[in-house]
């Protein structure tokens, strides 16, 4: 069969289809009263708000292990951090070990 009429005829298919689909969907009613005891979207907010909150807070051992909020620097958090040794040592210790 012709690639043309192949392509032509599975076009014509999903036409079909989508027009099909199109035509006998389900027709539901989008915002329709929900009745007694349904969620409203204050309600929705207010718990995705609350729900924010409660994880803000870090529990449980794990959150040791986590990063902290930057603070500010202090002295007593920080270790000291030396002069790194002159290349004269690092020369000598380089002689004294080819001479071994």
């Amino acid at each position: 069969m012709n690639p043309f009429w192949t392509a032509l005829s599975c076009l014509g298919s999903m036409l079909l289809g989508m027009s099909l689909m199109y035509v006998y969907r389900r027709r539901l009613p989008q915002h329709a009263g929900a009745g007694e005891g349904a969620t409203n979207v204050w309600q929705l907010i207010d718990h995705v708000e609350a729900e924010a909150k409660r994880n803000a807070t870090p529990t449980g051992r794990h959150h040791l292990r986590e990063p902290r909020e930057p603070t500010e620097h202090s002295t007593l958090d920080t270790v000291p951090i030396h002069e790194p040794p002159s290349f004269e040592l690092h020369h000598r210790v380089l002689e004294a070990l080819q001479r071994l």
